[in-house]
């Protein structure tokens, strides 16, 4: 096959021609149609054909790259998907060297690639599903193209790309993200520039991409008279705004009149590379670097010295780890999921979900380490922590706070037996409760010692009965809650022996 055909289609124009890129093995962004559009935020992008060791196969990936890049395929995406089909073609040198044209590829043969990437060692499940989606879509979309004479069987079934096990997206501690958008830690960094990156990062969970590529005009104030950054979502290819707040707004301000001092001539970036002549400067014509942001947030975690609860540095703490904490936080204030995925700017609310169970599990281990419930008789409730009765368990837990509300504790019941114990608690077998209403109980608990006082002074003999038992529940309660708090008192004095900087941190 020769590039004529290609060039039929477009008159061979481009900076250099499709007949001029169809002879080398380097294809640069700059040379191809519409590279000039592409972002190159991480600099410029090499799409790469050598490694692939059978000619039909490197002919066939070049129509590919060809159709995917007059697309809406970037350079970058295209070039990661000829990494994955590196490794097709290097695993057919190896295992099946008869395959010397489309036509010979049989399904038995994909059927071992498949096999052979489900068990590669040093792969992980994301890597394992990328190599084969990546070669799934070369044979579904040159099979009469590139691949003429491709069997119909040569195909891969969707059921056969491996899957992933999600994993809960890691959340920032409060205590450390307080630490971040502290003031006084803010004013030990040596310009404005990195203090924007930095509160950009906090107050937006923008991804990186969206951070270097915000132009300088991108606060605005809407008609409401609240102020809105508009930003490039690379990732979806679109444009978006989310709304600020006053702390960024103000930040921006003083940013803007840093700009206009250190960058005489202009710049159309917000956050732009240092001026020539400096470390890694590139001047105003064009934005910092993704490694740049990398490199303010290490130094600013260092400079403030950040510290995790442990008393260690916050070294864990990465630009895409304020995404997760921005939503996990909205999450957590029960904002719906779908205004948040569109604060996110998600393409499906199956992936701000994910957040979602974040905050399900999060509640979850707080209610198992320190909702400890006590019932009438001050006995503490141990729940099941074992296997499928664990998450049984807490959903029996959440469906009881949802289902009755009490104002001193929990219904046990199961989910569908009703109440013998209408607003009678304290005299329920089934009530429970924890150190969150320890206030409610006291309130009541002294309210009902002077109704008792009263009703011996009529000596109203029934009325003293059941209020006396009233009486003995809240006690044997508050004396439940008494235990707990001080074994858990004894668990921080034992902690704080352990780990005594820890202490000093606190406190």
């Amino acid at each position: 096959m020769t590039a004529e055909p290609l060039r039929a289609l477009d008159g061979g124009r481009g900076p250099r021609g499709w007949e001029a890129l169809w002879a080398t093995d380097t294809w640069r962004q700059r040379d191809l149609p519409h590279g000039d559009l592409a972002s190159t935020y991480r600099g410029e992008v090499l799409v790469r054909f050598d490694g692939l060791e059978q000619p039909w196969v490197k002919e066939a990936a070049k129509r590919w790259a060809r159709v995917r890049l007059l697309g809406d395929t970037t350079p970058r995406t295209m070039s990661l998907y000829l990494t994955d089909l590196r490794h097709f073609s290097g695993w057919l040198a190896e295992h099946a060297p008869e395959v010397l044209a489309p036509a010979m590829l049989t399904r038995a043969v994909l059927e071992d690639y498949i096999l052979w990437v489900r068990r590669h060692p040093d792969w992980r499940q994301a890597t394992r599903q990328r190599r084969v989606i990546a070669l799934r879509a070369f044979l579904d979309e040159q099979a009469a193209d590139g691949l003429d004479g491709l069997p119909r069987s040569a195909v891969i079934h969707r059921g056969e790309v491996p899957r992933v096990d999600y994993r809960l997206p890691k959340q920032m501690p409060d205590d450390v993200f307080a630490q971040w958008i502290d003031p006084s830690n803010l004013a030990l960094l040596k310009d404005e520039l990195q203090r924007t990156v930095v509160l950009v990062l906090a107050f937006t969970g923008f991804r990186v991409s969206s951070v270097v590529t915000l132009l300088r005009d991108a606060r605005t104030i809407g008609s409401d008279g609240h102020p809105y950054l508009r930003y490039r979502n690379i990732k979806a290819k679109r444009q978006a705004a989310l709304p600020i707040p006053s702390v960024l707004s103000e930040q921006l301000d003083r940013h803007e009149t840093f700009l206009r001092e250190r960058y005489p001539d202009g710049t159309d970036w917000l956050i732009p590379s240092p001026p020539v002549g400096e470390r890694h400067g590139k001047g105003g014509g064009y934005h910092l670097s993704h490694s740049a942001v990398q490199r303010i947030v290490k130094h600013y975690i260092r400079t403030a010295e950040i510290r995790t609860a442990d008393g260690q540095l916050a070294l864990g703490v990465h630009p895409h780890l304020f995404r997760h904490h921005l939503a996990s936080s909205m999450v957590a204030e029960e904002i719906p999921l779908l205004v948040v995925q569109k604060v996110l700017d998600h393409g499906s609310v199956e992936m701000t979900a994910h957040y979602g169970r974040v905050h399900d599990s999060t509640i979850k281990q707080a209610v198992w380490k320190f909702h400890e419930r006590v019932n009438i008789r001050g006995e503490r409730i141990a729940l099941p922590v074992d296997g499928p009765l664990e998450e049984a368990a807490w959903m029996k837990e959440r469906i009881a706070c949802a289902k009755q509300a009490l104002p001193n504790g929990y219904c046990g019941l199961p989910l569908v037996q009703s109440c013998p114990h209408p607003n009678a608690c304290l005299s329920c077998p089934s009530f429970l409760t924890d150190e969150s209403f320890r206030r409610v109980h006291e309130q009541q608990r002294a309210q009902t010692r002077r109704l008792l006082d009263t009703a011996r002074e009529a000596n109203n003999v029934r009325l003293v009965e059941l209020l006396q038992r009233d009486d003995d529940s809240l006690r044997r309660i508050l004396e439940g809650l008494d235990a707990i708090e001080s074994d858990r008192a004894a668990e921080i004095d034992i902690r704080d022996l352990v780990n005594p900087a820890g202490k000093e941190r606190a406190a």
